[in-house]
């Protein structure tokens, strides 16, 4: 323990229970209609460099997450043999066709791609509650906030949580989407 009796080892554990995750979250966070196709969600991530979007209903409440996981073709073993083959949406994928995906993307709803398995926190809960949903079984890059009404808010992504860790200060609020994976 330092003279001061500032002790660094609480210093974060104290931070992450004491602050809001309102005070280190995302505002205003890109996002994606249920109703869009996957070629706007792809295109949107690519637009804003982002890992994922949060999917909303018409009426702006969180429904899902589509990640840039969920867009690539998955190699699996075709039923019976020992082959490995492209899958993408429960569909077959001849590798050498990119037309075939960009079809699929044009065609499919974000619907139906979608992740309904959902690390989600409140504005006013400690970020220690945030970081461990995020940490999770190490299965969630996100956080996504919502409000009482269950309306998408803001976001947290593991970088924010890095930037706290390195930057060892209180969080500032950010008004701008998040742009890391």
């Amino acid at each position: 323990m330092c003279l001061s009796g500032f002790n660094p080892r609480y210093f974060l554990r104290d931070r992450l229970r004491l602050v809001r995750v309102k005070e280190l979250m995302k505002t205003r966070p890109y996002s994606v209609r249920l109703d869009e196709t996957l070629l706007v969600a792809a295109q949107r991530m690519l637009e804003h460099r982002l890992g994922g979007l949060p999917v909303v209903n018409e009426a702006g409440k969180l429904v899902g997450l589509i990640e840039v996981d969920d867009l690539l073709p998955r190699p699996e073993n075709v039923p019976f043999s020992e082959v490995e083959a492209l899958r993408l949406f429960d569909e077959w994928v001849d590798p050498g066709s990119v037309e075939s995906v960009y079809r699929q993307y044009q065609s499919k709803p974000v619907a139906a791609a979608m992740r309904t398995e959902l690390a989600v926190v409140s504005p006013e809960d400690p970020l220690e509650t945030a970081l461990v949903r995020m940490m999770q079984d190490r299965q969630y890059r996100r956080v996504l906030v919502v409000d009482e009404q269950g309306q998408l808010v803001g976001t947290l992504t593991r970088s924010d949580f890095l930037r706290l860790f390195v930057m060892q200060q209180s969080p500032t609020p950010n008004q701008t989407p998040s742009t890391e994976n």
